[in-house]
């Protein structure tokens, strides 16, 4: 039977000379991979520009290839993005992103409000009227709740420091990747718990966003290392 789903690209290689594989999360379905034959050819349909980086697409496929190799019956644009491809600052927010969800949903099952997050973190970026300074940083921040990943916010005067090791706030501050600094520690606990704040210093900002990636990494088998946080990090200085 056909079944149609949102989805987001994800990830993208070439077969041959004229074939994709392409890795698709899914609304409905979760995280699929499809063969695009003939996906460089003019006169194909579904054709290798439907599958750029974190594209959003509507795609309708037959269900008994599920979790399997399949192919795509029909393909549309879900949303073209305008803003994010004349923008050095969105454009590598979104490849950040792109790492990070490949690396993370891999092999993931449905999960509607993960999509939706993920999807509405999207529409924002690409938005002329809502771009700021630390927009990726609530994204991370709300795709580890999403994943269940969320820290204890047990934060207070009397345990102002971040430990990615204990996942909560405590009174011990060691130097290293593991631990935020009061500032960095008290801008996620803002973040967390949806309180009004004052934009902090670029440097508390990237301080935090290290943290939150160093955070995934502890805590998610899939990801050992995000490539393109230093490259944002320089961008968004």
């Amino acid at each position: 039977m056909f079944v149609s789903t949102e989805g987001i690209v994800l990830h993208r290689v070439k077969y041959s000379d004229t074939s994709l594989i392409v890795k698709i999360f899914t609304e409905k379905f979760g995280t699929q991979s499809f063969i695009i034959k003939n996906a460089f050819s003019k006169k194909n349909r579904i054709h290798h520009t439907f599958f750029s980086s974190l594209a959003l697409i509507d795609l309708t496929f037959d269900d008994r290839y599920l979790h399997q190799l399949g192919f795509l019956k029909d393909v549309s644009f879900v949303k073209i993005y305008d803003q994010i491809p004349l923008d050095p600052r969105r454009n590598s927010i979104l490849f950040f992103y792109n790492e990070l969800l490949y690396k993370l949903l891999y092999s993931s099952s449905e999960d509607p409000k993960l999509f939706r997050i993920i999807k509405d973190g999207m529409l924002r970026l690409d938005d002329p009227n809502s771009f700021q300074a630390d927009q990726h940083i609530c994204f991370v921040v709300e795709l580890i709740a999403a994943l269940g990943l969320q820290p204890l916010n047990n934060y207070d005067p009397g345990t102002p420091f971040f430990c990615a090791e204990s996942h909560s706030f405590g009174d011990l501050y060691l130097q290293n990747e593991a631990f935020l600094s009061k500032e960095a520690s008290l801008y996620y606990s803002l973040l967390m718990s949806g309180e009004s704040y004052e934009l902090p210093p670029k440097s508390i900002r990237n301080e935090l966003l290290t943290g939150l990636v160093h955070y995934i990494i502890r805590t998610n088998d899939q990801v050992h290392s995000i490539d393109s946080l230093s490259v944002l990090i320089e961008l968004m200085r």
